[in-house]
């Protein structure tokens, strides 16, 4: 049975909704394939929240290597991403 229900538990529908806790309560699920998709919903979101919950997931050691390397590649995208907006570099 699954933990959440009414597509809680869904990423993109997450997404949809803008749903940025929903979201950060999947990074701790135990289905990887369910994190990686948080993971590039909430850096496609952008939202400060879901910045503030990959960076510590990056730092908590007890994450597994491969998610720790997903997120600080989805965060590393980000920054990019929101540095090429910026117009006020001298």
């Amino acid at each position: 049975m699954p933990k959440f229900a009414f597509g809680k538990r869904d990423p993109a529908e997450l997404e949809r909704r803008r749903d940025v806790e929903g979201l950060i309560k999947l990074l701790h699920d135990d289905e990887e394939d369910l994190v990686f998709k948080a993971i590039e919903a909430l850096t496609r979101l952008g939202d400060p929240r879901g910045i503030e919950a990959m960076m510590a997931l990056v730092a908590d050691a007890s994450t597994s290597d491969l998610i720790r390397t997903k997120a600080w590649l989805a965060l590393d995208v980000g920054i990019e991403r929101e540095s090429k907006k910026r117009t006020d570099w001298r």
